[in-house]
């Protein structure tokens, strides 16, 4: 996964819309996708500095060259710019759960059991290697999560807690829970029976986990070594995948409560697991986006953290103009080429790799 592209880079992340303009306030050319020389990156220094949040984006999962970048910034923003905390685009318990055992686990472990597997390339390793690196010094990475999806460490801990409550009942609840990604294929049926029974089912399992784990705190507690803010991130966990489900299915978007709930999620992590520090955010450019396309009413994360911290986030969205993206799910490389005159990788490039500073944005 690693393609020859043009990669633009720009700070104000736009909606995919043809009726926007915008004003390039200034231009910056990137020198490396992965150089350990950090000059070419001065200039962030003066525009993060007031920030608290910097949401790092890009327009696909499947990019490495994008996975490069990504890294190389993150490694200057933690070095240079004073940001302690990366939140990663991957379950909010998973990523703690492991992360509690950096110092005896490995990087490609690290990385294979906290992200998905779109995420599990060759390009993100030396982002695995520099979280191990940091890991027991005075101010470390600290790799931390915030998606409402949970899928391995989190769901295996409490399939084991429950089962050891009661293993009829413990696997029957998790079994269910763990349904949730046959939603997807259910949202465009013309039947929506199943899709209401199987949301039923998953907000009743995912409830009355929590309320078994809740019963037997203080036993699991010590019988499986966690701490009281390990316990509260596997409640997070199933409080997550019980308020995923909990809507309007009629009415209001599966994709649009995802962003709402990683945007809680996140708020509950600046707010009391780490607060007083300065967070990296590694999403999709649709999770960090500011604004919907036009005559999209839903909200996404990028909404949320724009109006909580206002001129204290700082929005970059990573597009490519030409290349290949894998697909994880058909497990094949797609070529894509952005060459209409309103795409936003057409705007005025002045290296490869070019970093925009936006400043405006209006409709027509």
């Amino acid at each position: 996964m690693h393609p020859a592209i043009k990669v633009i880079v720009f700070c104000l992340l736009l909606a995919y819309n043809s009726s926007a303009q915008v004003k390039t306030k200034e231009s910056y050319a990137i020198a490396s996708l992965t150089a350990d020389d950090h000059k070419d990156l001065a200039f962030l220094k003066k525009i993060v500095a007031d920030k608290k949040v910097v949401l790092l984006g890009e327009s696909s999962h499947g990019i490495g060259d994008y996975y490069s970048l990504k890294v190389r910034l993150i490694k200057y923003l933690h070095k240079e710019c004073g940001f302690e905390v990366l939140a990663l685009e991957s379950g909010i318990a998973d990523i703690f759960l492991e992360y509690q055992k950096v110092d005896t686990i490995s990087p490609a472990s690290l990385r294979n059991n906290t992200v998905y597997g779109n995420f599990q390339c060759a390009e993100i390793m030396p982002l695995f290697d520099y979280i191990k690196q940091t890991a027991a010094d005075s101010k470390p990475l600290v790799y931390s999560g915030f998606d409402s999806q949970n899928f391995s460490a989190s769901l295996n801990l409490t399939r084991r807690i429950l089962t050891g409550i009661s293993a009829t009942t413990g696997d029957s609840l998790m079994n269910c829970i763990t349904k949730y990604y046959r939603i997807p294929s259910l949202l465009w049926e013309q039947d929506r029976s199943p899709l209401f029974i199987l949301a039923d089912s998953i907000r009743s399992a995912a409830s009355m986990a929590l309320r078994m784990i809740q019963q037997h705190k203080d036993s699991i507690l010590t019988r499986y070594h966690l701490s009281a803010l390990g316990f509260r991130f596997l409640e997070k966990a199933l409080e997550n995948h019980r308020d995923a489900v909990s809507l309007d299915w009629n009415r209001e978007d599966p994709v649009s409560r995802r962003d709402s709930l990683m945007a809680a999620n996140l708020f509950w992590l600046m707010n009391e697991v780490y607060p007083n520090k300065k967070v990296i955010v590694w999403a999709h450019n649709g999770h960090i986006d500011r604004t919907s396309a036009i005559g999209n009413p839903y909200k996404w994360m990028g909404h949320y953290i724009s109006e909580r911290f206002g001129a204290k986030s700082f929005h970059i969205g990573l597009f490519a103009k030409t290349g290949e993206t894998y697909e994880w799910w058909t497990k094949t490389n797609k070529s894509f080429n952005n060459d209409k005159p309103d795409d936003v990788e057409n705007l005025s490039a002045i290296s490869p790799i070019t970093f925009l500073l936006m400043n405006s944005r209006s409709k027509t």
